[in-house]
């Protein structure tokens, strides 16, 4: 996680020119509430925590930081820490899709498209 925060200091003000430090702090501050939230969900699918975490966290943040941080997650998984997968970044990338294009507007919408989408 530590390497995950210390990158998105430098990455994330690159990826988005008009960020401030409260808005990178954002995904930071959301994710444990996050994790608790999809915890809750009793879906235990991969994609599904990754869609659904991107898009609950694209519900209240900007979405380009929302988008670095899966992309960091998995950069993280390739270090040796997971198992990182192109798949889960696309996963991300729908929630941020779904959340911003106004498609999920709220968490439970979330939940269910991304439970829709990635029920196996």
């Amino acid at each position: 996680m530590k390497t995950i925060i210390f990158l998105s200091f430098f990455l994330l003000p690159l990826a988005n020119a008009k960020a401030t430090h409260k808005n990178i702090l954002c995904s930071y501050k959301n994710i444990p509430s996050a994790q608790v939230w999809v915890d809750e969900q009793r879906n235990t699918y991969d994609k599904f925590k990754h869609c659904a975490v991107s898009c609950y966290l694209t519900l209240r943040c900007p979405a380009m930081q929302v988008r670095t941080v899966g992309v960091l997650k998995e950069f993280r998984d390739l270090l040796g820490y997971g198992n990182p997968e192109i798949a889960d970044i696309k996963a991300d990338f729908y929630g941020v899709k779904l959340a911003k294009k106004k498609i999920a507007i709220h968490d439970e919408d979330c939940s269910r498209i991304c439970d829709e989408t990635y029920r196996p």
